[in-house]
């Protein structure tokens, strides 16, 4: 059995990760301050431990010997960054600071950092790869880029999976890299969409499932270390999502245009060849059938 930490546990991304550790029989501690995750999204037989990982006592709650760390904890607003980048910094590189310390000291063996491919290269005429250079629009893409150099030096194997944009069951609707979410809620709720520019941005959209196998391979599966993306490789514009979205739940009540949001890129989209080529990973799950998987999910935080 292995002894596995997860920062932000209760999260979206984190807490389906908590779920494939615990159906592997690993023995699952989250640490998670519940500024943004949700005690309901937790698997019950997994150890909460409520702490702030910028907060070096908030991170030495976490008790006993580690096996493996894979850290998703972050704040993740882009225009939230822009107006108060001292919050990024304390959570985002003080705080991954703070976690890779703690698996150095508890024995761990892997440390797994979860990093943005989308806020971290910036525009993306091409897809980005591993090599391209990082060219972050956003105090929130600058800092996950400069947490990313934390791990260089340490003793232990470590890897970053540079994700593209997540969407899936129990994503939050008040985030704003959670556009499926959010026009879900407004398709539930017969309101307009509301979408920033003329809809012709397009992101790489990868499912949450799809990312969890990453995550989990990145701890059992080959022994493999660096910066990995996790993506599609495919761009889609917002424009698609919502004709992709109406062909399962009809048209929306209406699409309103507002002006693009300061920070935000047009194209992001990445190359996930390496992470195949060195036998990590690769998506399974096509954006129509992940709309599928999200949209017919059940309204509880556990569905």
């Amino acid at each position: 059995m292995t002894r596995v930490l997860v920062t932000g546990g209760a999260g979206f991304i984190g807490s389906h990760v908590v779920d494939a550790l615990l159906v592997r029989g690993d023995d699952v501690v989250v640490l998670d301050d519940l500024s943004s995750g949700s005690r309901a999204n937790l698997d019950p037989r997994a150890v909460l431990a409520l702490g702030d990982i910028a907060s070096a006592a908030g991170v030495a709650l976490v008790p006993g010997h580690l096996d493996a760390v894979l850290h998703f904890a972050s704040k993740t607003k882009v225009t939230e960054s822009m107006d108060n980048p001292d919050l990024y910094r304390r959570v985002i590189f003080e705080g991954t600071a703070n976690v890779l310390a703690l698996a150095e000291d508890r024995g761990a063996e892997v440390f797994v950092n979860i990093s943005s491919g989308g806020a971290g290269y910036g525009e993306t005429p091409v897809n980005a790869t591993e090599e391209t250079r990082m060219n972050a629009a956003s105090p929130y893409g600058r800092l996950k880029v400069e947490a990313e150099t934390l791990l260089l030096p340490s003793p232990i194997r470590t890897v970053t999976l540079r994700l593209a944009n997540v969407y899936g069951p129990r994503q939050r609707r008040d985030l704003e890299g959670g556009v499926v979410a959010i026009f879900q809620e407004r398709w539930g709720l017969r309101q307009p969409l509301m979408v920033y520019g003329d809809g012709s941005a397009e992101r790489d959209y990868v499912y949450v499932g799809d990312v969890v196998d990453a995550a989990v391979a990145a701890v059992v599966g080959p022994e493999v270390s660096g910066p990995y993306n996790i993506g599609t490789g495919v761009a889609t514009s917002v424009n698609a999502l919502i004709a992709q979205m109406s062909l399962l739940l009809g048209p929306p009540a209406g699409v309103n245009h507002a002006s693009a949001r300061a920070g935000e890129i047009q194209r992001s989209c990445l190359d996930p060849a390496k992470a195949a080529r060195d036998g990590l990973w690769t998506a399974r799950v096509s954006l129509a059938q992940g709309l599928q998987k999200t949209l017919t999910a059940g309204s509880s935080p556990r569905g």
